[in-house]
């Protein structure tokens, strides 16, 4: 059991409770089949639910007392929830299901306090770790370490921009974005947290998303790492995206990150404004 806060120790079990996701979901005993619905109408598969249950009971073993905020179980509180862990297990699971090797877990735990909301900035530990490859990125103490790759940032960023888009409306703001960039390159990869975690990298100068899809356990470790990296993020309803809620799972109206202030600022022009010819010189 942890009281009395963050430790290498401690970290190294969360990393194993990963692992054992990770060895769950390459093994040949996954199965895909349509086992029911998680609260927000998505299907949920077999090896969504195992995984988090996998997650899950490694995670209450270390902390003992946690409040759990899972995509697929919800909220679960287990002793006096002196901890919380915002959780996703298969953070790109249709990627996952037809073998495209960009999906992730992601795990973001902060220490409970009196406040009555848990937010981003409480946050002491965050890990998204890859799921078809060695690769693991980690938050603590103001810093990210990345383990099985290069951890220094690309400056300036690679011009490529990262999106989700459906529907005319939520394809707006990107078309605005490269009418102003002029040439950047477009890639629609289905895993937000290691979208967001490679434009802190440096390896996208952006990230958009408006659809109203995503989460908070979607976003919310890549996020911390992200920022740690230098990374600026909005994310609407919110004046400081620190404050987005994190002990109930709640939906984002749009997530948005730039490589820096100034990518940032340029990306909000274009999901803020209607189409237009603008130049934007980088």
């Amino acid at each position: 059991m942890v009281r009395n806060g963050m430790n290498r120790d401690f970290e190294a079990r969360i990393i194993l409770c990963i692992n054992s996701v990770l060895n769950y979901l390459r093994s040949c005993g996954v199965s895909n089949n349509v086992v029911g619905f998680n609260m927000f109408g998505d299907a949920s598969k077999e090896f969504d639910l195992v995984a988090e249950d996998i997650l899950v009971n490694c995670i209450v073993k270390a902390l003992n007392d946690v409040l759990i905020v899972g995509e697929e179980r919800g909220v679960r509180k287990y002793g006096r929830g002196e901890w919380v862990a915002v959780i996703d297990p298969v953070d790109g699971s249709t990627n996952f299901d037809a073998g495209i090797p960009w999906s992730s877990i992601s795990v973001a735990l902060a220490r409970g306090t009196s406040k009555s909301h848990i937010t981003l900035k409480d946050v002491v530990l965050a890990i998204v770790a890859e799921i078809f490859r060695d690769r693991i990125y980690i938050y603590r103490n103001g810093s990210v370490e990345v383990i099985g790759g290069r951890s220094a940032r690309r400056s300036p960023p690679r011009p490529v921009l990262l999106s989700y888009f459906e529907t005319p409306n939520s394809y707006k703001p990107v078309e605005n974005y490269m009418l102003m960039r002029g040439r950047v390159a477009l890639r629609s990869l289905g895993s937000a947290a290691l979208d967001i975690v490679y434009v802190g990298l440096g390896n996208a100068e952006g990230f958009i998303d408006v659809r109203s899809k995503l989460r908070n356990v979607d976003v919310a470790a890549a996020l911390k790492i992200a920022l740690a990296m230098g990374a600026r993020a909005h994310i609407c309803n919110t004046n400081d995206v620190t404050d987005v809620q994190l002990d109930n799972l709640i939906k984002v109206e749009c997530v948005v990150v730039g490589y820096d202030d100034v990518y940032l600022a340029k990306l909000m022009e274009a999901v803020q404004k209607p189409l237009s010819s603008a130049k934007f010189v980088s």
